[in-house]
């Protein structure tokens, strides 16, 4: 019997043991259990782009110049910078970051602030062949500069770059100053100091020029409508012509005698005239008045007037005295007769019309001697010959001089209007050429006060 007991309750343990387990777990069911989070895969993002403008970049400040021809574009090489001509600048980039960047678009908007005008993509614009910028470098983006398609102005705005991964733009401010070429600018400069220097011309020399040749023409009328012989006339106007030649040659200090001298002779040609139609007028009238043939003074006047036309003032004179004579023994022969005395008088007149003229009077000239000769060939090799001074001044001085005068004006004033003065010469055209020519006007001025200084002086050249 106790042999068969543990076998009988064995199966009773073993039948209540996963009640016991059962039973056992029941309060763990309101106990809070650990709960694992779970974190599902996902893409990481790229990174912001972190593009930094270098020094020069930032604010991008350029000085070009529109120039057109070989002519023009040399003188900008001459007289600006190098930077000034050039057709793109290199904007550098910091890229910091340890990915590329991609650029998605470009643009640069620009507007000139005087006139208004707003570039397009062939005056100024980013170079498209660089989209990626590679990671942890410095990269340069060229800005292509179309320098005859932009306009002298004053220009204001910005380059905008759209990155990839930020949300904002990436803005560099643009400050473009654009000026016409130096070819037009020098050209108006030089026409206003040669007007200047004719201004200056005008009132000290030209002015006293324009009377004296004020004279020759009202001579030239008063020739012109005498009554007298066209051959009388064409040799009064080889003298006028003459005299406009000494005007012309500046030796106004003569031309005022020669101009009397010739309007001598013209009213002393016009006396005789009358004088010669008197004779013919009382000899067809009365020829009993007359003892000798009046074809014989009739001669002798138009010889009179032939010398006097032709500047032969005193072979005129002696026929004049030679016709007083005869008039004088007609009147003795025929005393009382009035119109004799008439004649007198007026052949009289003519006389002293004749004394009045002036004639050219000539040097001496003396064959100098063999020493003379030689001394002077001394004098004129060591330079102080009065002459070759003359000569040198008048050839070699006085045409380095005012070249040199004109280039250093010129030269001034395109410095101080145009190259330092000038970034956006050409924008206002009307007021910045304007300049340049009232410039050179008032160069004048200075040329005046130059030429009057004392170590310019005549004397100091003697």
């Amino acid at each position: 019997m106790k042999q068969w007991l543990p076998a009988m309750l064995l199966p009773l343990i073993l039948v209540q043991v996963p009640v016991l387990a059962q039973t056992e777990s029941a309060p763990e069911v309101n106990e809070q259990k650990p709960v694992t989070a779970v974190i599902p895969q996902t893409t990481k993002p790229d990174a912001v782009p972190k593009l930094l403008p270098l020094k020069g970049t930032e604010q991008i400040r350029l000085q070009l110049v529109n120039c057109g021809g070989w002519l023009d574009c040399a003188l900008a090489r001459l007289l600006l910078p190098t930077s000034a001509y050039i057709n793109q600048r290199e904007l550098r980039f910091d890229n910091s970051t340890l990915v590329p960047v991609n650029i998605l678009n470009t643009a640069v908007v620009v507007e000139g602030d005087f006139t208004g005008y707003q570039l397009n993509n062939q005056a100024i614009s980013l170079s498209q062949d660089i989209k990626t910028l590679p990671a942890n470098q410095i990269i340069s983006i060229p800005l292509i500069l179309g320098r005859s398609a932009i306009p002298p102005d004053q220009y204001n705005g910005a380059v905008y770059l759209t990155l990839r991964n930020r949300s904002d733009r990436l803005s560099l401010p643009i400050n473009l100053s654009v000026r016409s070429g130096p070819l037009f600018p020098l050209i108006a400069l030089l026409f206003g100091v040669v007007l200047g220097r004719l201004f200056k011309y005008m009132q000290e020399r030209s002015e006293p020029q324009a009377k004296a040749l004020e004279e020759v023409y009202r001579l030239q009328a008063d020739i012109a409508g005498a009554k007298l012989g066209d051959q009388y006339k064409q040799l009064l106007a080889g003298m006028v012509t003459e005299v406009r030649t000494l005007v012309v040659r500046e030796r106004l200090d003569v031309v005022p005698v020669q101009v009397q001298t010739i309007r001598d002779r013209l009213k002393t040609l016009v006396k005789l005239q009358a004088l010669e139609d008197q004779f013919n007028e009382q000899a067809q009238n009365s020829s009993t008045d007359f003892p000798a043939d009046e074809d014989e003074y009739v001669r002798k006047i138009k010889q009179a007037r032939l010398r006097i036309a032709e500047g032969k003032d005193t072979d005129a004179k002696k026929v004049l005295e030679e016709i007083s004579s005869d008039l004088d023994k007609i009147g003795a022969r025929g005393a009382g007769n009035y119109s004799i005395e008439v004649y007198k008088r007026l052949v009289e007149d003519i006389t002293v019309a004749t004394d009045h003229l002036n004639q050219p009077t000539g040097e001496a000239k003396t064959t100098p001697s063999q020493s003379g000769k030689l001394q002077q060939l001394l004098v004129n090799f060591s330079g102080v010959s009065d002459q070759v001074r003359t000569e040198a001044t008048f050839w070699v001085v006085r045409p380095l001089l005012s070249l040199t005068l004109l280039v250093g004006l010129s030269a001034a004033g395109i410095s101080s209007l145009y190259i330092e003065n000038g970034t956006t010469f050409g924008a206002r055209p009307f007021a910045d050429y304007l300049g340049l020519i009232l410039w050179g006007l008032s160069a004048d001025v200075a040329s005046r006060s130059l030429s009057n200084l004392p170590g310019l002086s005549r004397n100091t050249l003697r």
